[in-house]
């Protein structure tokens, strides 16, 4: 008896390691000081994070691939619990995924960035001016359980890739880019029921205990295009955000109310990098909710992984509101894993 279980032991231990190259554990580690200024007063903060990735594949019969993930992440004053999990099946360039995931326009309606931005500071942007609103578009949760649930067909062939995602209670999405030689082109579209959400992370500070903004959206199309140069790259990105309506929120989450139905913005930026004293400049300009945006990033490679970023974005007169101003900066390290 204690052979026969000694040697199932064995054979349960040999079958685990044998699997255990399909789970692959990949993340980041980041800390710096944070800065932001809506009042004509700076606040700042120190700030670090650690997000822990869990990928698993696992390679079936009939060319079938399937892989699941799931994600942690921690910082100086949270601890979030695992994230929703996404789980797919991919075969001969086509993929399905259920579950927790970036939408259509994230994945590839965008030719560069995350969002076609997020490219200030070692954070990867407080504001994320130079996403022209695309952060409104379907998003993964990546701190608890996303409770939409999400389908997604992917089809990528050489260099051109397309999406095309729905959510049961929030709309269909479809991504499209491609690249040839050294250009990279992409096009977005967001059709949205009623009702569906879109935060707007910074609202009209001029009016009292606002926050935040929030947009029902209806629908969003985006194109947008990049040139990479090798040790320099430009880029543009244009987006057109329609709304049945958008609403104020308190610092408290609290809904204040509505405040204008049926608005369309036309959001754009310009962007470009260049290599520079052993690290890269990048920077961009446009316009974004009817305020003017700027930023500006200066990163240098530690090594390793390691990126040492110093960077600032600005907005001016953000919806329209003359005043209703608000410049971020930071100062930090990020590094993968």
């Amino acid at each position: 008896m204690k052979k026969l279980l000694l040697a199932s032991t064995a054979l349960v231990l040999s079958a685990g390691l044998a699997n255990a190259q399909a789970l692959n554990i990949t993340g980041e580690g980041r800390m710096g000081v944070q800065g932001s200024n809506q009042t004509g007063t700076w606040v700042w903060n120190l700030e670090n994070r650690l997000t822990l990735n869990f990928n698993v594949s696992v390679q079936a019969d009939h060319g079938l691939t399937f892989g699941a993930w799931a994600r942690a992440r921690t910082g100086n004053t949270y601890a979030s619990p695992i994230s929703g999990s996404r789980v797919w099946v991919e075969a001969n360039g086509l993929r399905v995924t259920f579950g927790n995931q970036d939408g259509a326009i994230r994945q590839s309606g965008v030719a560069f960035g995350y969002a076609g931005g997020c490219g200030v500071g070692y954070e990867g942007g407080q504001q994320c001016l130079d996403s022209v609103g695309l952060l409104s578009s379907h998003g993964q949760n990546s701190t608890g359980p996303d409770n939409e649930q999400m389908a997604q067909l992917q089809y990528t062939m050489g260099d051109t890739r397309v999406n095309l995602s729905h959510g049961r209670t929030t709309g269909t999405e479809l991504g499209i880019r491609t690249s040839f030689d050294a250009f990279t082109v992409a096009f977005g579209y967001g059709r949205y029921d009623a009702g569906t959400i879109g935060t707007v992370a910074n609202g009209d500070w001029t009016v009292t205990g606002v926050s935040a903004v929030q947009l029902f959206l209806d629908d969003t199309i985006t194109l947008s295009a990049r040139y990479n140069g090798g040790s320099w790259s430009v880029g543009a990105i244009v987006a057109r955000i329609s709304t049945v309506a958008f609403q104020n929120i308190s610092a408290a989450g609290v809904p204040l109310g509505i405040v204008a139905a049926n608005n369309t913005w036309t959001n754009w930026q310009i962007n470009g990098s260049v290599a520079l004293g052993g690290g890269t400049v990048y920077g961009f300009a446009g316009r974004v909710y009817d305020g003017n945006v700027v930023g500006v990033n200066y990163g240098y490679g530690l090594g390793g992984g390691a990126t040492l970023s110093v960077g600032a974005e600005h907005i001016q007169d953000q919806f329209g509101v003359a005043g209703n101003d608000i410049t971020t900066a930071s100062l930090g390290v990020a590094f993968n894993f």
